[in-house]
Formats: C-alpha cells, structure tokens, sequence
C-alpha cells in the first residue's frame, strides 16, 4: 500500500572482482552469530534450543521434504561483491506486431490503476548484451550480435507509476540462456532507498531450511534507445536481478519442471467467480490471472480443490496442512516473513508450487524490497499507511489459510518455535553486518546520479535508515511475540436497504483468552471520522439503522475486558490519503 514517487538514470564504477568483502561478511556473520546467541539467552526467557547450525549448506539440507530438495548448485555463481552490466539496445518491432512500440510507448505503461493490479503490457524488441564496464564481453549473453535478441516491458505495479521503472527482458529461444534464464526482471526497487534490500531477503533466506529460494544479481544498467534515434547508451543506473520462478527455475532449483506453479497477484484461498477450470465453458484465462497467474502445468482443477479444502470448515485444518500443504514449508515461510516483517505477503509475493505426482503445495517467496521498512516509511510519513493490525500474526489474519491455522493454540506455538529458531541467526547483529557488507557494494552506484537525483533521501537519511536495519529484526521479532496475546482483527460491511435503512456488520474480533468483547461503532460522513452521525458501543456484530441519504464511513473499533484493542482490516484511499479500519458505504 506504500505510495512513493521516485525516478530513473547513474554513473559509471569499476565492477568488483574480489570477494573479499564478502569472506569478511562471513567472518563477521560468525562472530555475531556466537554473540546473539548470548545475548539472546541474556534478553529472553523463552525456551528454547540453543543449538545453531554454522553451515549453510548443512542447514538447507535439513529440509525435510523429498519433493523440496533444492540442488544448492545453483548459487554456485552467486556473488554479493559483484555488479554486472546489462547494456540493452532498444529496438521497435515489426509493423503492427505487438512489439510494434517505441520506447517511450513502453515507459508511459502504468500497471497500478486506484490500488488496484492493472495488466497493460507493451512490448518493444531489444537487443540485450552483458558484459562490464568497458562494454559487452567475449562469451557471455549476446556479443557480437546486431539483430534483436529479446522483447522488453515495465514490470512491477506499483513501481511502475515512478519515472524509474523495473523492466522485464524475454529472452528469445535462439538467443541462448543466461545463467540457466530466459526470463530476466530487473528491479530498480524504488521503494528501498538502501537498494540492498531484495537481494538480502533472498540470500538470507539461502541459509534458511524447507523454504527455496532464488538467485540475484546486483546489476548496472546501460540502455540505448534507438526507437528515439539515440546511438549511445545511458546510464539507467542499479538494479537487482532477481530469477523469476517459471519451468526452467523448477528445473535449475531440482523440482519438478512439469509440476505447477502459481504467482498470487491477489489471491485470499478463497473460492471467485473467475478461478475456474480450463475446460469450464465460461473460462476467462484474462480474469483467472487478476487472481493467480499460471507458470506452469495448464491444469486449474488442483488448486481449485485445494481452496475446496480449504474453505470446507468440516476439514481439520492440520490436516489440510500436512496432507495437502507442506506444514514445514508452511510454517517456515511464515516464520520468515514475520522475523523480516515482510507485510505484503499475504495476498501477494508469493508462489505456489506443486510436483505433478504429488498432493502437496509448497510456498516461493517473492519480492522482499519492502521488508524492514519501518524507519524508512517513519522518515517519509507513511507510516499511517499501515493498520495497527500489519505486524506478527495479525497482519496474516484476514487469509482463511493463516486465519484457520493460527486458532489452534499448538500451532501457534510450533510457529513461535520457528520464529526463535531463527531469530538465533538472523538477528539484529548478524543483519547489520549483513547490511554494512552489501552497503559497500551498492553505495557508489546509489550515491551517483541517476540513482541519487531520485532517491528522495539525503545521504545522511539513507545512512540513518542503514544503520537501524539490524534492529528492526529485533522489533519485529518483539512485535511477533506481542502479537500472540494480542485481539485480533476483524471485517466490516454494509447493506443498504433502501429508503435510509442500512445493516452495519463486522466479523467478531478473536481473542484467544476467550474475554468479551466490545464494539466501538462510529459512522460520519467525512473518513476522519470529525463529525460522526452514529457514535456509540455494540456488543453484538451487526446494527440496523436508518440513515439521510448520501456518502457515509464506518469505522468499528474492538475492545477486550483487559483493555486489548484491535482496527479492522479494511482501509480506504481517499485523495491519496489511506485511512485503515474505515469502510465507505452509500445510503440510497
């Protein structure tokens, strides 16, 4: 939900060839993974194992799922220290294909229309080369060529409102692969000013058991845009390369390249009009992929009996979890998200994942540019974007899956134990130095224009954000366990009846130490709720009243007979300002 403006274009550097910034990254990992170990003893009470696992290797090896064994050979490449170069000429297509763009035409997309995903790709051909900072070199991905090698578009949706885009290269059939990919995004992450941030949620996620992960690179990026007569390239700046999971990642990370495979573009585990199969005479593959995106077997019936399942209340959620999700991969990648407070993972940022003789799904992540962001939006004055509700398992209460799970008290529990399993490595010191090591790759591309002309932060501000990122794990992490005893959030709606007569309802707020609850019930006619018509306290879910017509908003506030508080889940955009736990309604 974060709304922030920024731009696009930077500055040569030498690439690094040597990794010894990254063998100190790993020293120092060490150390502090001895010290937090201590101090985490000192700091907290809770039970807990107190072995850790030094390697790497050792510990992604633990994942106990066959259909999950990642073949770990595929970071072999992978290299915090160095930045390669994409040098991109970019080219109009044939006449009336749709390729047939400018690269203007393709810039002017916006996929992100009233904070809703918006699908309106333009495609222009590109000639795509990689090399360093001299130029394309001898042997790697399109040296020597003239002829177009590629198609490229703005990817992302939300990013794409900003001057500086993502873009997406589709490398074609006869251009050859590079490292194993066809299909190649290119995140400017406008939304993270220390620029570091994707790449360390998915290299920390590497040490990390029962969840995959994906390979990135830091990039520079050179474009020539000859569809506006240019015959020199510009500088665009850095990037981060992220593996985008399709077929060919199934097959590079050891799975099941004929399995299937979903991106959630919004997707609840709920039941719509539009998920159906793709014999169903009334298919719509367009609508179907407002919801989830298809990246694999061309088979909807086995997600759609998974959502069956899961909607079936008749069913033992564990064990749905377990049966037909896998609970260590589950529980895992909840876990993660938590610690790393990666809010935008509930609908979203996600794939799914399952071997073709096999019941089970698993969770990928995607996209972690947001994760860590509080000091950042603190800074910006977002921070009122955000419900009360957007932290630990609050934040993932509104999703039948998680809602449904997180009601039994002993998965609550193994959920705490994977939160403090890794917390034991992935804590404030070891994030830090983390932070520190990367910095030192990425800061002379940041601070150079066109990074730095648009990065809405001082060098002092990006510095103070750095500096505070290791702690936010331990916020989080603090968060994560308030979050246990704390209510939880609810729904609201409306129903007009006509002539004034209006239902208000809202889904009861959860407390799991069972006290009665509460209901503070207000209705004005402004979202700020200055002047409110209706004011007053429920202890029932539901309330007819009658109403002068016109635009009204509803806002119910739940309370515990201990004082525990929760907003609902719900927020509205008005004139660019967000207002959670408030509803808009009509009274006809």
């Amino acid at each position: 939900m974060r709304k922030k403006k920024r731009i696009d274009t930077g500055e040569k550097y030498m690439r690094k060839d040597n990794r010894l910034i990254y063998i100190g990254f790993i020293l120092v990992l060490v150390i502090t993974v001895g010290l937090s170990i201590l101090r985490y003893d000192m700091m907290h009470t809770q039970d807990v194992e107190s072995d850790v696992v030094a390697s790497t290797e050792v510990r992604k090896e633990q994942a106990s799922s066959a259909d999950m064994k990642e073949d770990l050979s595929v970071y072999d490449q992978d290299d915090p220290d160095s930045v390669v170069c994409f040098y991109v000429t970019v080219m109009r297509g044939d006449a009336g294909s749709d390729t047939d763009h400018s690269f203007a035409e393709v810039n002017n997309v916006v996929r992100f229309v009233d904070d809703s995903h918006f699908s309106d790709d333009v495609y222009a051909r590109a000639l795509v080369q990689v090399g360093d900072e001299s130029g394309p070199c001898m042997g790697m991905l399109g040296y020597g060529a003239t002829q177009s090698n590629a198609r490229i578009r703005v990817r992302g949706n939300s990013s794409s409102v900003n001057v500086q885009k993502s873009y997406k290269l589709d490398l074609d059939e006869e251009a050859g692969l590079w490292r194993g990919q066809s299909n190649i995004a290119l995140n400017k992450s406008a939304f993270d000013v220390t620029r570091i941030k994707n790449k360390m949620y998915f290299d920390l996620l590497k040490t990390v058991p029962e969840v995959p992960s994906i390979r990135t690179q830091f990039v520079h990026l050179y474009i020539r845009d000859e569809t506006s007569g240019s015959e020199v390239y510009q500088d665009y700046g850095f990037y981060t390369q992220a593996e985008v999971p399709s077929r060919k990642y199934l097959a590079n990370h050891g799975f099941d390249k004929n399995g299937y495979l979903y991106k959630a573009i919004s997707f609840n585990f709920e039941r719509s009009d539009v998920l159906k199969t793709i014999d169903d005479p009334s298919y719509d593959q367009a609508a179907f992929e407002t919801v989830l995106s298809c990246k694999g077997r061309q088979d909807h019936s086995k997600i759609l009996n998974l959502i069956d399942l899961i909607n079936d209340r008749s069913m033992d959620i564990n064990d749905i979890i377990g049966t037909y999700i896998d609970r260590d991969n589950y529980i895992t990648w909840l876990a993660y998200n938590i610690l790393m407070a990666n809010v935008d993972t509930t609908v979203q940022n996600f794939y799914l994942y399952s071997p073709l003789n096999s019941k089970k799904w698993y969770f990928i992540p995607w996209d972690g540019d947001n994760m860590l962001h509080v000091k950042e939006d603190e800074m910006e004055g977002l921070s009122e974007n955000y419900g009360k509700y957007e932290h630990g398992i609050s934040n993932y209460w509104g999703v039948i899956l998680h809602q449904r799970f997180l009601k039994i008290d002993t998965n609550r529990k193994q959920l705490e134990e994977k939160v403090d399993e890794l917390y034991r490595t992935i804590n404030p010191e070891s994030v830090q130095a983390m932070v520190d090591a990367y910095n030192r790759t990425v800061e002379p591309y940041v601070l150079s224009n066109p990074d730095f002309y648009y990065l809405g932060h001082t060098f002092q501000e990006r510095e103070q954000i750095l500096s505070g990122l290791g702690q936010e794990v331990g916020d989080s992490y603090l968060a994560f366990k308030a979050s246990l005893h704390e209510l939880m959030p609810m729904f609201e709606a409306t129903q007009d009846h006509g002539n004034g007569n209006v239902t208000l309802s809202w889904t009861e707020a959860y407390d799991f130490d069972n006290e009665d609850i509460t209901y503070h019930v207000t209705v004005a006619d402004d979202p700020g709720m200055r002047n409110p018509v209706i004011d007053t306290f429920h202890t029932l879910t539901q309330m007819d009243l009658q109403l002068p017509s016109g635009t009204y908003y509803l806002r119910v506030t739940a309370s515990s007979t201990s004082g525990k508080t929760a907003e609902a889940i719900d927020k509205i955009n008005v004139n660019g300002v967000y207002y959670p736990g408030v509803i808009r309604f009509e009274v006809n």
